[in-house]
């Protein structure tokens, strides 16, 4: 009997059931229906999607420290976005730093994966991007670790007239309290090799050093994508191209290098400008060890090499005098013309505080009692005095006649031993 009063208690009336029913459905159907259609509207909308791109634009250039615009940016999922048409200028000067068609990222556990469909980077702005990526994302130590991981097909770096294309390009960027390292790995189109070049960034906040290593395995990089961060290869040609490593210390405004390999097709004209470009041709400068601090050289020792090139024979008159260089030449140089041709080049230097010491590296004839030889000029073989030095002051000053007629190309100093 209980049972039965108090389920005719909890009865309603018809008309209260209906209104109950109706309440019901209009807040559990009809008003999510109606929000849920709103919201997609007001996604559709021109004013929301140019409002949703300047946020995540001025977001993005926040964090990079570049003008970044693209054309849209779409969330097809919330720990997914794809970005289409980004380009990252300068921020003063408004150049383009990096074009790139499309951007997928995903965020899961482990950090962001990102993939980047044909990007192009401005070759007269890697030094911006590289202070842009060393100063927003390196020099900042985070409390939790995270990893990005990004890759693409291709790479294309253009100064307006040479494009180099990069393939099979991955970076990994890992960022900690204590240090944050940059990895990417790279090959070249067009050069069979057994393994990948390399190049890393290691930033200790703790001592607030950054270490930049660039480690060819065995591909030949284009100078001229170097050349912004090292305005020194600008002196090699527009040719030339470097196989080795290179060691990159900074710490605020104090640097060094540390370089050692082989630079190939070498400009002999841009190469001698120091000294007049009395030479003409190409050939390649194998380095056993450069040390640079400061833009001073503390150490520079290594080998130059050419199979055929010409050298202006008032110049070499001058030099053989002045360098006590051996030759069986009876008659002065000049008298072969104003160029005269030089084979089987070779010479090694080595550079310390006294100056410049010069000996040759190719083999002389094998009825003659010779040192080795620098080179054969008009098939004239020439050697060098292994007693003459070449005193830093020439080499100083011939210096200084290239960084006065150009201002953009700055070589490193010569060491005098005083630090």
């Amino acid at each position: 009997m209980p049972s039965n009063s108090r389920k005719k208690r909890l009865r309603f009336h018809e008309s209260t059931q209906r209104a109950l029913c109706r309440m019901v459905f209009l807040w559990l159907a009809l008003v999510p229906v109606v929000g849920v259609t709103s919201y997609s509207i007001l996604l559709a909308t021109p004013w929301y999607q140019s409002h949703q791109n300047e946020t995540w634009q001025r977001r993005l250039s926040d964090n990079l420290g570049v003008e970044v615009h693209f054309k849209s940016i779409e969330f097809p999922r919330p720990n997914k976005f794809r970005v289409c048409d980004l380009v990252c200028s300068n921020a003063e000067t408004g150049r383009e730093i990096l074009t790139i068609a499309q951007v997928n990222a995903y965020i899961d556990r482990s950090g962001w994966l990102v993939d980047v469909s044909s990007p192009v980077l401005n070759g007269q702005q890697i030094q911006t991007a590289m202070q842009a990526v060393h100063d927003r994302f390196l020099c900042r130590p985070q409390n939790s670790a995270g990893l990005l991981g990004l890759a693409m097909q291709d790479l294309l770096i253009s100064d307006g007239s040479k494009t180099t294309k990069f393939q099979n390009v991955k970076v990994g960027f890992k960022p900690t309290e204590a240090t944050s390292t940059l990895m990417l790995s790279y090959s070249l189109e067009g050069q069979n090799s057994s393994g990948l070049a390399s190049f890393s960034v290691d930033r200790d906040h703790i001592s607030e050093t950054t270490k930049w290593t660039i480690n060819s395995n065995d591909i030949s990089i284009p100078c001229n994508v170097l050349s912004e961060r090292f305005p020194a290869l600008k002196f090699l040609g527009d040719q030339a191209r470097f196989r080795g490593t290179i060691d990159w210390w900074q710490r605020n405004h104090r640097w060094e290098t540390s370089l050692r390999g082989d630079f190939q097709s070498v400009d002999l004209a841009m190469a001698s400008m120091p000294f007049g470009k009395p030479m003409q041709g190409l050939g390649t400068l194998s380095i056993g060890n450069a040390v640079i601090s400061d833009g001073v050289f503390r150490e520079f020792r290594g080998l130059l090499t050419g199979d055929s090139c010409t050298v202006d024979t008032e110049w070499l008159d001058a030099t053989t005098s002045s360098l006590k260089l051996l030759t069986t030449a009876e008659q002065p140089w000049r008298q072969m013309g104003p160029f005269a041709s030089a084979s089987r080049l070779g010479i090694r230097f080595a550079l310390d505080a006294r100056g410049l010491k010069l000996t040759g590296a190719t083999p002389p004839p094998p009825d003659q009692n010779w040192p080795l030889l620098a080179a054969y000029v008009g098939n004239k073989p020439i050697a060098c005095d292994e007693s003459t030095i070449v005193p830093l002051q020439i080499l100083t000053n011939a210096q200084a006649v290239v960084s006065k007629s150009s201002n953009e190309l700055q070589p490193a100093r010569i060491a005098s031993g005083r630090r």
